[in-house]
Parts: C-alpha cells; sequence; structure tokens
C-alpha cells in the first residue's frame, strides 16, 4: 500500500506542484487549502507523514500542529515556512513537528525529509486502522457495538489516544461498567498491543503487598522476601499496566507511583538500584477520586497526573439500548461454551431484562446470562429461565415489600419470613461477589463477614467460586 503524504498549503500552486512531485515519487496525496477541513479530515482518517504551511486563512499552522498533534502523537509533521519565518519554525520543532522546509522548495531536501519521516512512522496508517471503530467492536474480544452516544464518544477517543503511546488515562465509573475492557481496548490498539498488559486490583491487597507486587523487592527486604522479586512495572515494560481501583492505594504508595509517573523510574522495595522503565499507566476507579482529594485521601498531583485522558464510562441504567445487545452477545457466547442452543429472547423476558437497572452493571448481566445458559435449555431464554435463578435481578420490588412488610399489618395468612431475609442476603451477596470481581477476601470485607461466612452463604445461595 502507498504511504499517504498530507498537503496543508492555501498556494494552489504549492499544493499541485507538491501533489506531483509526491506522486512521481510513488506517494499517495491528499492536498487541502485550510486547517478546518484538515482536521475534519484527520478526524475520520490518518495520512503517514503531514507537509503544513505555517501560514494559513482561517488559523495559524502551530494551531493545526497543536491539534493533530492531539489526535496523533506519532505521525510526522514537517513544516513549511519562508525564510521570514524561521522562528516561528523554531517553535513548530518546540512542539514536536518533524523537520521544516523553506520557500522557495529544495526538492532534493524536501523528499530526503520525507523519506526519513516516513521511515520512521512505516506503520502509523497501519495502526490507525487497527484502531478504527468498526475493528473496535468486531476485532477486540469482549466489545459489541453499543447504541450509546456517550460510548460512541468514548470508543472516538480510544482512537485518538491509540495513536499515541505514553498518555496516562483514568477511567471513572460504577463498579461493572466495563472499565478493565476499555483499558484492555486501550492497549490493543496502541503500538504497545505485542507487549503485556498487566492488571492488579489495588482494593485487594494490603498495603505492604500491593507496594511489593507493584515495584518488587530484593532479597531480604522483609522477612518472607527470601529471593529477588520483579514487580509488575517491570514485567510490564514496553506494554501497558493496568491499576484498578486506583482510589483505594494507600498514601505512601501514591507518592511512589506519582515518581514512576513523572520520571519512569523507581527503586523495588529494599533496594537502591533505579530502575527505569518505559509502560503505560491506565488506572480505573469507581470513587469520587477528586471528593478524596478534598478529603485528604488521595493526592491533589497524582489525581491530576493520572487525569491527562479523563474516561467516565456511563451505567448500563443510563443506556438502556444497550442491555438487549449484550445480553444476545453473552447468551451467544456462553451457547457456544457450553453446548446449549439458545438464539431468542422472550418478549417477557426483554420487558424485565430493561426494565430492571442493573446495579452489578455489565457484570452482573453477563453472570446472569452465564448462569441462565448453564442450567436451563433453549431455544428461548424466557421469564421463566430466569426466575428459576433467584438471583438479584429479581429483587428490584424488594426494598418495597420489605417496607410494605414493616409498615402494614401482617396478613393471617402470614409472610415468607426466611424466604424474604434469603432473598436479601442472598442478593447482598451477590452484589458483593459481582463488585469484588469474584475475589472473596475483598467481597468478605464489604459485607462485614469472614471468609468462611462468606464461603458458606456462596454455597448456600450457588454462586460459582473462583
Amino acid at each position: 500500500m502507498k504511504p499517504v503524504v498530507m498537503v496543508i498549503d492555501d498556494e494552489q500552486a504549492i499544493r499541485l506542484f507538491l501533489e506531483a512531485t509526491l506522486e512521481d515519487e510513488g506517494y499517495s496525496v491528499v492536498t487541502f487549502s485550510d486547517g478546518a477541513s484538515s482536521l475534519d479530515w484527520l478526524s475520520r482518517s490518518v495520512p503517514d507523514l503531514v507537509l503544513l504551511d505555517l501560514m494559513l486563512p482561517d488559523m495559524s499552522g502551530i494551531q493545526v500542529l497543536e491539534s493533530l498533534k492531539e489526535l496523533y502523537s506519532h505521525l510526522p509533521v514537517v513544516m513549511i515556512t519562508a525564510y521570514s519565518q524561521t522562528d516561528t519554525a523554531v517553535q513548530a520543532m518546540k512542539l514536536d513537528a518533524f523537520d521544516y522546509v523553506s520557500k522557495p522548495i529544495e526538492l532534493s531536501r524536501l523528499l530526503r525529509v520525507v523519506a526519513k519521516g516516513l521511515d520512521q512512522t512505516a506503520d502509523a496508517r497501519e495502526r490507525f486502522q487497527k484502531s478504527h471503530q468498526s475493528e473496535l467492536f468486531h476485532g477486540v474480544q469482549d466489545m459489541v457495538p453499543s447504541q450509546s452516544q456517550d460510548m460512541h464518544e468514548i470508543y472516538q477517543t480510544v482512537r485518538k489516544i491509540s495513536g499515541g503511546d505514553k498518555t496516562t488515562v483514568l477511567i471513572e465509573g460504577e463498579s461493572g461498567v466495563g472499565k478493565d475492557v476499555i483499558a484492555n481496548l486501550i492497549h490493543r490498539t496502541s503500538s504497545r498491543a505485542d507487549y503485556p498488559f498487566l492488571e492488579i486490583n489495588c482494593a485487594a491487597l494490603p498495603e505492604a503487598l500491593l507496594e511489593s507486587e507493584l515495584f518488587g523487592h530484593e532479597k531480604g527486604a522483609f522477612t518472607d522476601a527470601q529471593n529477588q522479586k520483579m514487580g509488575l512495572l517491570e514485567l510490564s515494560h514496553s506494554g501497558t499496566l493496568f491499576l484498578d481501583e486506583i482510589g483505594e492505594m494507600a498514601l505512601t504508595v501514591q507518592v511512589k507511583l506519582l515518581r514512576v509517573l513523572e520520571k519512569m523510574t523507581f527503586r523495588r522495595v529494599g533496594g537502591m538500584e533505579e530502575i527505569t522503565v518505559d509502560v503505560r499507566i491506565i488506572a480505573a476507579t469507581n470513587r469520587n477520586l477528586l471528593q478524596q482529594v478534598k478529603n485528604g485521601a488521595f493526592r491533589e498531583d497524582l489525581y491530576y497526573r493520572l487525569k491527562v485522558v479523563d474516561l467516565m464510562v456511563p451505567p448500563l441504567r443510563s443506556r438502556t439500548m444497550d442491555i438487549l445487545p449484550l445480553v444476545e452477545y453473552f447468551m451467544r457466547i456462553y451457547s457456544q461454551s457450553f453446548d446449549k442452543v439458545f438464539n431468542e429472547i422472550s418478549p417477557q423476558a426483554q420487558e424485565m431484562l430493561v426494565q430492571y437497572d442493573w446495579p452489578g452493571n455489565i457484570r452482573e448481566l453477563k453472570n446472569t446470562i452465564e448462569r441462565t445458559v448453564l442450567l436451563e435449555d433453549g431455544p428461548v431464554l424466557t421469564l421463566q429461565h430466569l426466575k428459576k435463578l433467584k438471583t438479584i435481578v429479581f429483587t428490584h420490588d424488594l426494598p418495597l415489600r420489605i417496607q410494605e412488610s414493616l409498615i402494614n399489618p401482617l396478613p393471617d395468612e402470614g409472610i415468607d419470613l426466611e424466604g424474604l431475609v434469603g432473598e436479601l442476603e442472598s442478593a447482598l451477596v451477590h452484589k458483593a461477589f459481582d463488585a469484588a470481581k469474584g475475589n472473596q477476601s475483598l467481597a468478605a470485607r464489604k459485607l462485614g463477614l469472614n471468609r468462611d461466612k462468606l464461603r458458606y452463604r456462596l454455597k448456600q445461595y450457588g454462586i460459582k467460586e473462583s
């Protein structure tokens, strides 16, 4: 495939000259006479190199350069300048322009600069194509098309930041909305895709163990440190490290993480050697980090260092148009896994699935469909199938029934106390277990139980242990 060179210059003669010259050299060329039209095209496609005039009719070349670099930080931009614009050309170089050529254009120098720029970014367009929205939906595991405008905007942002591979990203949203899937998507559509994607839940480990897991430790650093251990920062070198539940990280560990983000260096626990890494940090939280900053529970400097790009993933209840497509997607996946034939949802089941507010979000929906497909027979997913599960899906009227039992006189025939209490307990255990992503220790802490009591209830309510 021919490399694509983009020419942005308001002089028609220059555009025609460059187009003919570059096409003779075997390049494909697209030309624009102003900044606005070129940026509009760049929002939908990406060239392999840009030739950009400093003087445009609607905005300066510097402004276009800044916008372009925000979209595709890896893209080489060669500035076209007049001899009187040397100072501005120097400014452009400081903004990460690849090089500049002066008017009148010396053809041999132009071709050398273009060839050199293309050598360094030979895969720029291929990376873009891999990260195009259609690829995001169909080429990445665990992704399905969304009809939500909020999700479309998130995917568009992911596409834009996939061009750069160093930008720190903060993903916010309730538990179960798929923050880990978005983080994985950012990694897969970036130039780091062939390198490790490692993740850790900061809420699942005590402070000392989290520090050791992140930074590693030297032999003898503490009682159980019998050997040197590399941490996740070293193991994810050249790749991506995903820090889930970053709001639970202790302040002492936050200080060390801030240093990594600023200098990309750290020391293992008990070590003296400075270790340098090249890793992209993506963090996620279901907490209000800004409020934690105000409360002194989270460092303000770390908050803003993490929030270079901020993605707010909406809860499932705010995008009900996505519920049935997600159900169909998971139903198809688990039908294949369990050798079942579910391929349809009854109208009554559709109504219930859409009306329920899914407090556990996509994770709760996914677990519900997995259990249903595993335990029931198709081909139609019915309301009765779902009711037989007695999961949190059917507790949407539970608060009202409890309130009615407490306010109104008890009926002569009595109430099913054990059933009502059991339903409430089952709902809370499911909610905690889903929120903890199957981590029993964390789920037990959320419920104020010890692990043995939690395991008893997991078995009692048929919740799959992990």
